[in-house]
């Protein structure tokens, strides 16, 4: 699954670039109070600083009467949570589903991740499925990467599956990856497959990048080039994809110039020291 952040990209929270100048007026109507909280997010001329709490009343005002926008945007606020928003599954199903009943499908994509990761209770296959084919048979690409995903895993509607993730390949390229992914192991096609690396990798996913550099590294399936597999490599590991840092430390190390790379191999080790604390104290809490 991916990453949660990464699902943000599906709705623009808050806007703060189409903050209207701000109203002394009351808002009488949810577009009104939609505008409001986003002229409140709009940093101070005096303090330089927003007013997240005033806006999120303002939001959920706009939202209770019935404006889609803010309905989704209350969504995602309370299924990433931040600015002091504790994360909360139930809150942003309900705010979603308000959403996607007035037809939107960008909120159909998060009612399937809800389902599909149980944070609601026991994960639902059927319904993250379901909510997910809206989305994608509407053309977000979201929604086609994820059902593509689910159906390429059975070999009955894998094709379905691939024909899918080849549409969400043209705006996400963690389907690009996937196709990789899926040439490789299943369809036996390794140039296919290298193809598909490469695309995801160009496309800037760090795992697509991670497996292309391997390719040309081992000259597997493709024509070896080590430069181009070191710019790979470098690529992921600029992205703190750890994988690839903890590979590109290892080759600087035990390479034939190994001894000139070792200040760059100090530095990415050190990074990766990093991560790794920052992660394992993440998991703890």
């Amino acid at each position: 699954m991916l990453p949660m952040k990464r699902c943000l990209f599906l709705f623009p929270l808050l806007l703060l670039t189409a903050c209207q100048p701000e109203n002394t007026e009351t808002p009488a109507d949810p577009q009104a109070m939609y505008d409001k909280a986003q002229a409140l997010l709009k940093p101070n001329v005096e303090n330089g600083q927003s007013d997240f709490a005033g806006a999120m009343q303002w939001l959920l005002k706009a939202a209770e009467g019935g404006l889609m926008r803010a309905q989704l945007d209350l969504g995602g606020i309370y299924f990433a949570g931040g600015q002091g928003v504790q994360p909360d599954a139930q809150k942003a199903y309900n705010w979603f589903s308000l959403a996607a009943a007035q037809g939107s499908k960008e909120a159909e994509v998060f009612l399937g991740i809800l389902h599909n990761s149980g944070s609601l209770g026991a994960r639902d296959k059927a319904a993250a499925m379901k909510h997910w084919r809206a989305a994608a048979e509407a053309g977000i690409a979201e929604g086609q990467y994820r059902l593509g995903r689910m159906l390429a895993q059975e070999d009955a509607t894998r094709q379905e599956g691939v024909d899918w993730l080849v549409k969400a390949s043209t705006s996400v390229p963690q389907a690009a990856t996937a196709l990789g992914n899926l040439y490789y192991k299943y369809l036996e096609d390794a140039a296919a497959a290298a193809a598909w690396f490469e695309k995801g990798a160009m496309a800037g996913d760090p795992l697509a990048q991670h497996v292309f550099a391997e390719m040309l590294l081992l000259g597997d399936p493709v024509k070896k080039d080590e430069e181009r597999g070191m710019a790979m490599l470098r690529m992921a590991a600029g992205q703190d994809y750890l994988p690839a840092i903890a590979r590109l430390v290892n080759v600087l190390r035990n390479g034939r110039h190994a001894a000139d790379n070792e200040k760059e191999a100090a530095a990415w080790d050190a990074r990766l020291q990093e991560l790794t604390k920052a992660e394992k104290h993440q998991s703890q809490k």
